[in-house]
């Protein structure tokens, strides 16, 4: 397996062509400069259900009790304030603010009773990004970082997407494999323009072309003062890949959520989480392998239900808009949808009328990319405090099954920045029971 890895040193040039570029306002060439995202080697020789990857990070963890895994006849301390309503899923009945959730449950399948230990926001949302426990000895990468590795993309388009942030890193991959940020939401109705890609006010594409000319010029005259050849040429794949998605109209499309259908743009709400995943369909469609949005809020350790009364109702809306978008798109089949947090919340309800950190039950939602559904797989005890005896999913084995989906060995051995070999996901196996038997 060939990985390149980030380089700590920058030549005389290197700095020349970042301050260039950081004139016209596009700082897309510092970002290019670390993120050569094309992957030589090809990509695994499984059998692949999906193309690329939507991930919903509900960041903060919701709370398990009081969304998708209500339970009846709970003590007082425990108990939700919120009604179960029976979802189109036999034996699902979920809560009363997710009613599009509710008639639309046989388009998904539902992971219950996922666990592990791992109890603060940092770890825990490091797990459910890489597949693996935190640990000192090794920074694993994220999901998004390995599939830029292992399946290339278009080079007019970055191949991992955050929107409109995210704390999910490359590990030990190194910068290079890091996710490109969009550090904004689109706007009902308006063209988005993220920095980085889009032209900044005043600057023409004329300008540019005479930037990257001049840059041309500096390159002959540079290599014959700077021995260090190979810099300059993984600097002018950088260079060459920031100008070709600066003046791609390609690339500036991909972006603006406003070129949607209106009856496709209709299907969304105006909040952020429903924006972000409409610019995210739009991402996919144009070639982005892996996209994920975080949804942040749901650390409900105050005010409990006053929260999930807030947060629900957009996620509800967001995340069937999304699979009817992609599904019209013609998309669906061959895109994996994933929406979860890093951990539950406790069942006994605190003296702030909140729940606090819970990760020995979680769940997960699944969708498209091969997917089966219409399932519910694991399940909690009758008072929501653990996994039944016989349901055993980790984190682990949702990455393992990630990277199943994508034809990618979870098992494949990598190298950290010292050489030392790795197994993507060591300790996890496939969830095979969540994919239709292949005819």
């Amino acid at each position: 397996m060939k990985m390149r890895h980030n380089r700590p040193s920058i030549s005389r040039r290197g700095v020349i062509q970042a301050g260039l570029l950081g004139a016209t306002g596009l700082m897309l060439d510092d970002f290019l400069r670390l993120a050569d995202a094309q992957a030589e080697e090809k990509a695994s020789e499984k059998i692949a259900t999906a193309d690329s990857v939507l991930f919903l990070n509900l960041a903060g963890g919701p709370a398990h009790l009081d969304t998708l895994d209500m339970k009846e006849n709970l003590s007082e301390e425990t108990q939700s304030e919120f009604k179960p309503i029976q979802s189109k899923l036999p034996g699902l009945a979920v809560c009363e603010y997710l009613p599009k959730i509710a008639a639309t449950a046989d388009q998904f399948t539902l992971l219950r009773g996922i666990s592990h230990t791992t109890g603060d926001h940092p770890q825990g949302q490091a797990y459910i990004a890489t597949g693996n426990r935190p640990n000192s000895a090794v920074k694993y990468p994220s999901y998004g970082s390995v599939i830029m590795n292992e399946i290339p993309g278009d080079p007019d388009l970055p191949p991992y997407v955050a929107i409109p942030q995210t704390e999910w890193s490359a590990g030990y991959m190194g910068d290079a494999f890091a996710p490109f940020k969009t550090n904004a939401v689109p706007s009902p109705g308006k063209s988005f323009s993220v920095r980085g890609i889009s032209l900044a006010e005043g600057v023409t594409i004329d300008k540019v072309n005479r930037r990257e000319k001049l840059l041309k010029d500096l390159d002959t005259r540079l290599r014959q003062v700077d021995t260090n050849s190979q810099m300059l040429d993984a600097l002018d794949t950088f260079g060459q890949q920031a100008y070709s998605m600066i003046t791609s109209e390609r690339t500036q499309k991909a972006f603006d959520v406003s070129l949607e259908p209106e009856s496709l743009q209709k299907l969304f709400g105006s909040d952020e989480v429903s924006q972000s995943l409409l610019l995210a369909t739009r991402l996919i469609e144009s070639g982005v392998k892996f996209v994920t949005v975080t949804n942040a809020g749901w650390d409900t350790h105050t005010d409990n239900f006053d929260g999930h009364k807030r947060l629900l109702p957009p996620f509800d809306h967001g995340f069937t808009a999304v699979l009817t978008a992609l599904r019209e798109k013609g998309l669906l089949d061959r895109t994996l949808v994933i929406a979860m947090g890093e951990f539950g919340r406790t069942p006994k309800i605190n003296k702030n009328v909140g729940r606090d950190h819970y990760p020995r039950a979680n769940w997960c939602m699944m969708a498209g990319g091969g997917v089966r559904s219409g399932q519910l797989i694991g399940a909690t005890d009758a008072k929501g405090e653990g996994p039944t005896p016989e349901t055993d999913l980790h984190p682990d084995d949702l990455g393992a099954t990630i990277f199943h989906a994508l034809g990618i060995d979870h098992h494949k051995e990598y190298h950290t920045r010292t050489g030392r070999p790795v197994s993507l996901i060591p300790n996890g196996r496939v969830i095979t029971e969540l994919f239709s038997p292949i005819a």
